[in-house]
Parts: C-alpha cells; structure tokens; sequence
C-alpha cells in the first residue's frame, strides 16, 4: 500500500508497531516510523490521507490526525469473508463524527473513501 499512496502523495509515512513489519517493506519505500496507534508522534490535522488496511483500532487517534479535508482509505483484503471485516456504516460509526463515504469492492476485497461530512 505505501508504494501505491507514494504515488499519488508527496509525503508518506509507513507507520506500524512492529519494528519487523517495516524492516519487511522493501527498501526504497517512505521514511518508516515505528509507533502505536493509540498515540501517534504526529500533530493533530497533520495529515491528508490515512490508509488502513483490515485494522480499525483507534479511530479517535485516526481523526485526531487527519487534516480536516483529509480522507481515510479504507480497505478489506478479503471483503465480507475475512475474519477482520467491518463494513462502511461500522467504520463511520467508529469514527465518531458526521462522516460520507464512497465504497465498491474489486475482485474478493473491499475498500472505502471517506471524509468529514461537508468536504468535496
């Protein structure tokens, strides 16, 4: 997924708890930094995207840091059948806030892109 957002971002950041999950990704990628979610080193309405991949853990931490027309990308990788699927009304649910989404599926996933109610 990071070199999919370097694509269409300035700046990414692969961000994961797991020092071995980032050692993995190759190595021309983004900078990496090692954090918990719960408590992102980021300021608040810093950042334009966020992607997530199967893992809605803090959306309250999500929110904080998204810029306030920014979007969260939203992805299943195995759509309704996989053991970590939530759907687009849980996730806005999640997130606390009047939130739109769009969503599709493509082959056997799912993804979503939503913003802040009243953004483009």
């Amino acid at each position: 997924m990071t070199k999919i957002a370097e694509a269409a971002f300035d700046h990414v950041i692969a961000v994961d708890l797991a020092r071995q999950m980032l050692r993995r990704a190759p190595g021309q990628l983004a900078p990496r930094l090692q954090a918990d979610a719960a408590r992102l080193p980021l300021a608040t309405g810093s950042i334009a995207a966020v992607v997530l991949v199967d893992a809605l853990l803090f959306p309250t931490e999500i929110t904080r840091v998204l810029a306030a027309d920014g979007v969260l990308i939203w992805a299943n990788q195995l759509g309704a059948d996989g053991p970590l699927f939530l759907d687009t009304p849980t996730v806005i649910g999640a997130l606390g806030d009047a939130w739109s989404a769009v969503q599709s599926e493509a082959g056997w996933g799912s993804w979503a892109v939503l913003r802040r109610a009243g953004e483009p």
